[in-house]
């Protein structure tokens, strides 16, 4: 703690000594500029004189032309006039300048040595193990659901420097919930169902939670697998925590990018809000070493969001192709080099059934951010069920539809509330998805990815599998 106040105290010496150059010069140029004005006005009163008598020697001599020679020295007096105005205007222009110049770098002293002062008595009073950064956004009080405490996030930018601290996710503990006979038996049906469709089994991961019972069951549900636009959920509530924090201010095109992002799973949308969330834009070229550690490491702070708040071994830090609006089908540059040295086999997005249906988890219950952004992003979620509003005939190819061919198509007939955020592309379908019957006795998440080709081709897997579920979850027996 010495070493830091000796250090700071160095710092502070080394900017007076700094400033106090920048005085000395700021006189000197001052004084130059006094002396300068001077001679400039003395050489100017010189011309006067020396005019006046041309002048008057040439009016006696040649009265003949005493127009002529009136209008030309009408003409020097002109550019001798403006030449003292150009001078003067100058001169207190660069002394004006000089001396605001000096106001500032006063100022921005000050400001660094109080802030340093600060920060000394803090670190002596407050010692830790590890720096933070106090709270831009501290809620008005802690709550807690499950036993889990909400605690307010605890870092986030340092405004005063270049130094990048990513901020936490607010629920650090996962949902208490218990294993259930009941729930194992769903899931083992479900995977003979696959088994039945001829789907590989090996490729499926499945994490069910019935709500009301806070039970859980799963096959696979900690096996990290590519999440699609499923990442998009996540990304969402990285956006929240940093509006919450102050880091990020709503305006209207961010909240138009996040309904697109969610309600249409649109990359363009997805593309602008991960460039928001990181500050890592994508680069058309690939970067030098230490420009690409740099720029992963910001990229990288979506990731620690989670990780440090126990989602383990999720990677979500890249973005979901393609992306017309920057005219690229396939990731490039930054976003190539981000994926790894080995083409064969690239570093991808990464996450598990448990790590969404926990998230999910954490929204419906109020949790995530806190209860008004858990509402807002549980809102974004909803689907409306109904055939009209989307079994589109002839589908639309240029709209993403998160019910047809998903968990929604197979709970139509049904009268439920539903939520959800479906992922697919030609080599895999993934789903998450929260249901909920109108008497609310009926309360769950199901969570399924398959991980590969088969199941992005089937259409008719996860309808199936949705409605199995259904009808087990509201059948009265345990």
């Amino acid at each position: 703690m010495e070493q830091q106040s000796q250090g700071n105290s160095e710092i502070r010496d080394q900017k007076i000594a700094d400033l106090e150059a920048r005085l000395n010069n700021a006189n000197q140029i001052i004084d130059h500029l006094q002396q300068q004005n001077f001679d400039l006005q003395k050489y100017i009163n010189h011309l006067e004189n020396a005019e006046i008598k041309v002048n008057s020697k040439i009016i006696k001599n040649n009265q003949s032309n005493q127009q002529h020679i009136n209008s030309s020295g009408y003409r020097k007096i002109i550019r001798k006039s403006r030449f003292t105005q150009l001078s003067e205007w100058q001169f207190y222009g660069l002394t004006s300048l000089v001396v605001l110049s000096i106001l500032i770098l006063f100022g921005i002293s000050t400001l660094f040595n109080n802030r340093n002062n600060d920060q000394t008595i803090k670190n002596t009073q407050q010692p830790s193990k590890s720096p933070t950064l106090p709270s831009l956004s501290v809620p008005e009080k802690n709550i807690s659901i499950d036993g889990n405490p909400i605690s307010p996030n605890t870092q986030g930018y340092n405004l005063s420097s270049e130094t990048y601290v990513p901020l936490i996710y607010n629920v650090i503990n996962p949902p208490n919930l218990q294993e259930s006979k009941k729930l194992e038996i769903i899931i083992q049906d479900l995977t003979k169902l696959a088994n039945n469709k001829n789907l590989p089994v090996e490729n499926l991961s499945i994490t069910l939670i019935d709500v009301n019972k806070k039970t859980i069951s799963g096959y696979k549900q900690k096996t990290p697998r590519y999440p699609a636009s499923v990442a998009k959920l996540f990304w969402m509530v990285a956006l929240e925590a940093q509006i919450n924090s102050g880091l990020i201010l709503p305006d209207p095109q961010l909240d138009a990018d996040l309904n697109e992002m969610i309600l249409q799973s649109d990359n363009n949308a997805s593309s602008r809000i991960i460039d928001r969330i990181t500050k890592a834009q994508s680069l058309p070229e690939k970067l030098s070493k230490d420009g690409f550690a740099q720029w992963k490491k910001q990229r990288e702070s979506v990731n620690l969001f989670f990780k440090k708040a126990n989602y383990q071994d999720i990677n979500i830090n890249q973005k979901t192709f393609p992306i017309p609006d920057l005219k690229i089908n396939e990731p490039q540059g930054t976003d190539l080099q981000i994926r790894g040295d080995n083409p064969q086999k690239p570093i991808r997005n990464k996450i598990t059934t448990y790590h969404a249906a926990r998230l999910m988890y954490e929204i419906l219950t109020g949790q995530a951010i806190g209860q008004e952004y858990s509402q807002k992003m549980l809102g974004l979620l909803t689907r409306d069920l109904r055939r009209e509003a989307w079994d589109f005939n002839p589908p639309n190819p240029d709209i993403f539809n998160p019910v047809d061919n998903f968990f929604g198509e197979g709970l139509a007939n049904e009268k439920v509330e539903f939520a959800s955020k479906a992922g697919w592309t030609t080599s895999s379908r993934q789903e998450v998805a929260y249901v909920v019957t109108p008497d609310g006795k009926t309360r769950y998440i199901l969570v399924i990815f398959g991980d590969d080709p088969a199941y992005g081709k089937s259409r008719t897997i996860f309808p199936e599998m949705s409605k199995f579920v259904f009808d087990r979850m509201t059948n009265s027996n345990p």
